[in-house]
């Protein structure tokens, strides 16, 4: 019973090569099916954990990272798919990268080891989810309405990536200034 919170976000990494191979496929009102069922388990694994009191450090890795895996192949292969310009998978994909490397660096030369998520960085991820329902909706249901909203949520992804990605290179820069004992305000996503 304890590992019901661990066991659905394992099956939303388990979703995520499907819902590539839909992708791939243009099943795209099966792949949004799964991208929907997908998000349903990310809330049911925290209800559930706070639920049944659990708070693992398996689960606390393994939420973001399968968070991470899925948005990741989304972008990739909806990029693949022709649905998402390149540049914006550079974009999400670089600022992700920034992050990574610079919070590897920080663990490396400042001992740096708890790393907190940014309200931009949350809000940043936020909008990207919404994007890539954007264009599966538009791309399973055409319609005018969609192409309107997925228009906007292009907008906002691409200036919420840009300000977060900005704000975690300033506090990464401040905690690289100021040594290992500045666990306060440390960054991830």
């Amino acid at each position: 019973m304890r590992q019901i919170p661990n066991l659905l976000t394992l099956l939303r990494i388990a979703l995520s090569p499907v819902i590539a191979w839909l992708i791939l496929q243009a099943r795209f009102r099966e792949a949004l099916g799964l991208v929907v069922l997908a998000g349903l388990t990310d809330w049911f694994d925290g209800y559930a954990a706070r639920l049944l009191r659990v708070s693992g450090k398996l689960g606390v890795i393994l939420d973001p990272s399968a968070d991470k895996v899925l948005l990741v192949t989304l972008f990739v292969t909806l990029t693949a798919a022709g649905l998402i310009k390149s540049w914006l998978l550079c974009l999400v994909l670089g600022r992700d990268l920034v992050i990574v490397i610079g919070a590897l660096l920080l663990r490396i030369y400042r001992n740096a080891r708890r790393f907190v998520p940014t309200v931009l960085g949350k809000v940043s991820t936020f909008f990207q989810i919404v994007f890539v329902l954007m264009v599966l909706l538009d791309a399973a249901f055409p319609h005018p309405v969609v192409g309107a909203l997925r228009i906007t949520a292009l907008f906002l992804t691409v200036l919420f990536t840009v300000l977060s990605g900005i704000g975690y290179v300033r506090i990464g820069i401040r905690m690289a200034r100021r040594g290992p004992d500045s666990s306060g305000s440390q960054f991830s996503d």
